[in-house]
């Protein structure tokens, strides 16, 4: 990869947020938390996309004195992990295209990512395949940017909780926060774009409602 990871502010006390571009990747031997089985059944721009993720994240990892290369990644009902002899650190990965961000949640519970390009357009299918009835009603005439909004929001929960858009007609959206089987998590959108994309981070301090 020619790009380096890039390490922003996320504004979120304790949550750490790395991004980069994502490129061809030549050489994937001794790179940290791949599986290297997954990779070669991939076709070669989703295995760009998952590999540069995983770069953001290890260096995410390294920054907090770790090493990515002593631990992995499990994915449990808190969502994506690390885990090493002394860690649990809830974690997160979003990719698209051209751009991979990891977001790591220092002592926090559950974490999600969702990236996207800000032209993207929510189609009346994907809304009728994820969203509530009530939702559905309330976006299908709704601007662009609030139709991806929610979109993103059901994303990034739905991997803090590990159940994925399985998830997604349970997760009721607001600005500020999401609502999944009564437990609230708040919902942070980065205030600038990342290689024309949005970034949203859903998080979760404890499992109290």
């Amino acid at each position: 990869l020619r790009d380096k990871p890039h390490h922003i502010e996320s504004g979120i006390s304790s949550v750490y947020l790395c991004w980069m571009e994502v490129e061809s990747v030549v050489d994937t031997d001794g790179l940290p938390l791949i599986d290297h089985l997954q990779i070669n059944r991939m076709v070669p721009q989703r295995r760009n996309q998952h590999i540069a993720g995983r770069l953001c994240l290890a260096d995410l990892i390294r920054k907090r004195g770790l090493d990515p290369s002593k631990g992995n990644l499990n994915l449990t009902s808190d969502g994506l992990r690390f885990n090493d002899e002394t860690s649990d650190i809830a974690v997160s990965i979003a990719h698209t295209e051209n751009l991979a961000i990891a977001v790591l949640f220092d002592g926090g519970k559950r974490i999600g990512i969702d990236c996207e390009p800000q032209n993207r357009e929510i189609s009346e299918g994907a809304l009728q395949e994820f969203c509530a009835p009530e939702e559905i009603q309330s976006l299908v005439n709704s601007p662009s940017l609030l139709r991806l909004h929610h979109w993103m929001v059901k994303e990034a929960v739905g991997k803090a909780t590990g159940e994925g858009m399985v998830a997604s007609r349970r997760i009721h959206v607001t600005s500020e926060e999401a609502l999944l089987d009564t437990i609230r998590y708040s919902v942070h959108t980065l205030p600038d774009l990342i290689l024309n994309h949005r970034i949203v981070i859903a998080i979760l301090h404890s499992s109290s409602p």
